[in-house]
C-alpha cells in the first residue's frame, strides 16, 4: 500500500497540470485546483505516517524468525 501511495503522490502533479490545462485553461491555476492538490498531498503524507506507524515493530524486542516445522511455516511464538 505505501507503494500505491508513493506512486499516486508522484503522479498528482502531471494530472493536476493537466486538469488545469484541459479544464480551465488560464494564466493562472483555479483555487479549486490548488485547494485539492493541497489536501490531496496532506492526506497522502497522513496516510504514509500512519501507515508507517502500523508496520513498525517494537524496537527492544529482539527478532524471532518464522520456523519450519513439518513441512509447514510457524509463525513466531506460536504453540509448540
Amino acid at each position: 500500500m505505501p507503494r500505491a501511495i508513493e506512486i499516486a503522490m508522484f503522479l498528482v502533479p502531471f494530472l493536476g497540470f493537466a486538469a488545469w490545462r484541459l479544464f480551465a485553461p488560464s494564466p493562472q491555476p483555479p483555487r479549486w485546483l490548488i485547494g485539492g492538490l493541497a489536501a490531496f498531498a496532506v492526506g497522502m503524507v497522513l496516510a504514509l505516517l500512519a501507515l508507517r506507524s502500523e508496520d513498525a515493530r517494537d524496537a527492544g524486542k529482539p527478532y524471532v524468525p518464522a520456523e519450519l516445522r513439518d513441512g509447514r511455516v510457524v509463525a513466531p511464538g506460536a504453540d509448540r
